[in-house]
């Protein structure tokens, strides 16, 4: 009479639920696909590239984050604006649109930057008069002149 160890009881059914070491390879190459795949979406997912606090129009605290698109930081090649035509476009258009979105007055364009990192873009910084008093604000402009609107974060209840 032959006893079996549990052991062998356990392993026993393990090439039925395995399969044949090709199926297992095919199932093992999918799943390091699908898994190269989750980290490259996750790698490329909108990237915040400034946070920042001021007092809104109607004069309560919010919190404005400014992210690059999906599709937009993926594969953005190296500026070159030798004579400055990007960066001043992208000067005019963030102040259009910042006097329009934070409903300022009085408004200075005090700077606009080429940031490279995580893809190329201008980052445009303002002083002016929103809910009377004087404040800090900004605006992310890409390198096509497209600005970018921040996403506004909602305070802890």
């Amino acid at each position: 009479m032959a006893t079996t160890t549990p052991k062998a009881c356990l392993f026993r059914d393990a090439p039925q639920i395995l399969g044949t070491p090709g199926v297992r390879n095919y199932h093992m190459k999918r799943l390091i696909l699908f898994g190269w795949l989750c980290w490259a979406a996750m790698a490329y997912a909108s990237q915040p590239v400034l946070q920042f606090n001021m007092t809104s129009q109607a004069g309560a605290p919010v919190t404005y984050v400014f992210a690059l698109p999906d599709d937009y930081a993926i594969a953005q090649p190296a500026v070159e604006d030798l004579h400055g035509k990007l960066q001043h476009d992208a000067g005019v258009n963030a102040l259009s649109w910042a006097k329009h979105f934070y409903g300022a007055r009085d408004v200075f364009l005090t700077g606009v930057d080429l940031k490279e990192s995580p893809a190329p873009y201008f980052l445009a910084k303002f002083n002016g008069e929103v809910s009377g008093q004087r404040q800090e604000f900004f605006a992310v402009v890409l390198v096509n002149g497209t600005v970018v609107e921040p996403t506004q974060l909602v305070a802890a209840q």
